[in-house]
């Protein structure tokens, strides 16, 4: 290390990770990393631009994820599934149906041996309780609300200002900070799709309790979904075209739930209340290389996905899940951890089932959001014959559950 690299350190606070983005993905990591199964404590950076208020923060919103059996795996092995446990509610089978037309396919939990196929939690109850528990561990210092104002990597730390006159230095910078992510601009070469949809997000009530069941039903526009909740409450995606999701987050309350009623239909009863909606482009956004010099990215920074399938939060999770492991193992033999090798190791881990998970969702959403006949007969045999095919069915079942995961 140079003179001037060394009074670098001197001069600002050093870290060994600094995370930038304090949401689900940049929370879990921070907690993985700082749960005490190291005799030497890691030194952890989070950076969070937006205040913590829960509910309304864009990672900690109204707003429901579904996190997958592998996930909540995952969790649990972390010791953080007991705080999230109390919040959730379980998918114990799910219907999966082209609207008007013949083809269909469920899974239930019991086909894989599994009490349910995947949890339900709203993010805002998921932040409050993880940022309670990052407050509780010494070695993670939280900048918020602090923004990202550049980026230096050097050749022993990366060097990282922020708008309140403050700079910090670290062995390791990781992008948790969404899809617009100014860390992994550093990475260059995202690419994107636009798949021309919007995706209209709401929390409804209704009459009926049907708690543990999860339908995806596909429309011309793509798909439906419902997510159980508390309460006789459901998640709601649809994916909408732009005038139809503008003028649906606009209606009065009593014409937007007659059209959900309509699309929907009344498997899940009547629908008698909504709460806030909010409406995004469907755009994929992905980068291929996931690290330059001691930096990376991961989560909806590395890749946002077509909501089809609830993938997004699990793949992330998965990310997660790989990097903890790598920089543990780097660190309980003194390396750097901001070393090529790690980054590379991190890149191999992750690509083949980034690669899977963005293919499987991407084909999903254009086979199902198109009337052509040449789309509609094919589609439909296949979810016939994935209802009468155990094996066909499993494929689908072991990259959903994410039960793949270490």
């Amino acid at each position: 290390m140079s003179k001037a690299q060394i009074q670098d350190q001197e001069q600002y606070q050093h870290f060994d990770i600094a995370i930038v983005g304090a949401g689900m993905a940049g929370a879990s990591l921070a907690l993985a990393l700082s749960n005490g199964r190291t005799e030497q404590p890691l030194r952890i950076a989070v950076i969070e631009a937006a205040e913590l208020n829960f509910g309304q923060h864009p990672g900690f919103d109204g707003r429901a994820i579904a996190l997958s059996a592998g996930s909540e795996q995952w969790l649990k092995q972390q010791n953080l599934w007991q705080y999230l446990a109390p919040h959730t509610c379980a998918i114990e089978h799910i219907h999966v149906s082209d609207r008007g037309h013949c083809g269909f396919t469920t899974l239930d939990a019991q086909e894989y041996q599994l009490d349910a196929l995947g949890q339900v939690i709203e993010l805002e109850h998921a932040g409050r309780e993880f940022h309670s528990l990052l407050s509780q561990r010494q070695q993670v210092q939280l900048f918020c609300p602090n923004k990202v104002n550049k980026i230096e990597q050097q050749s022993e730390q990366v060097l990282v200002e922020l708008d309140k006159q403050q700079t910090i230095s670290a062995s390791l910078l990781v992008g948790a900070d969404g899809a617009e992510s100014l860390v992994g601009k550093q990475i260059g070469n995202q690419q994107q799709h636009d798949f021309g949809k919007f995706a209209l997000i709401a929390n409804v009530q209704a009459e009926q309790d049907l708690a543990g069941r999860a339908f995806e039903r596909f429309t011309e526009d793509g798909p439906l979904a419902l997510l159980p909740m508390t309460d006789n409450r459901w998640s709601v995606v649809w994916s909408l075209t732009g005038e139809d999701a503008q003028r649906l987050q606009a209606a009065n309350e009593s014409e937007f739930l007659a059209e959900l009623q309509r699309a929907f239909g009344y498997r899940a009863g009547h629908f008698i209340g909504v709460g806030k909606r909010v409406a995004y482009p469907l755009v994929l956004r992905h980068y291929p290389r996931l690290f330059s010099h001691r930096l990376l990215v991961l989560g909806n920074a590395a890749h946002a996905l077509h909501p089809i399938a609830g993938q997004g939060f699990n793949l992330g999770l998965r990310d997660v899940a790989a990097l903890a492991e790598l920089i543990q193992q780097q660190w309980s033999c003194g390396g750097d951890l901001g070393a090529h090798s790690l980054l590379d190791a991190y890149q191999q881990a992750r690509e083949q089932d980034n690669a899977r998970t963005i293919s499987m969702t991407s084909t999903l959403a254009s086979l199902f959001a198109s009337n052509d006949k040449t789309s509609v007969v094919p589609r439909n045999l296949g979810l016939m014959a994935m209802q009468l095919s155990p094996r066909f069915k499993s494929l689908l079942a072991k990259q959903s559950l994410g039960l793949y995961l270490s």
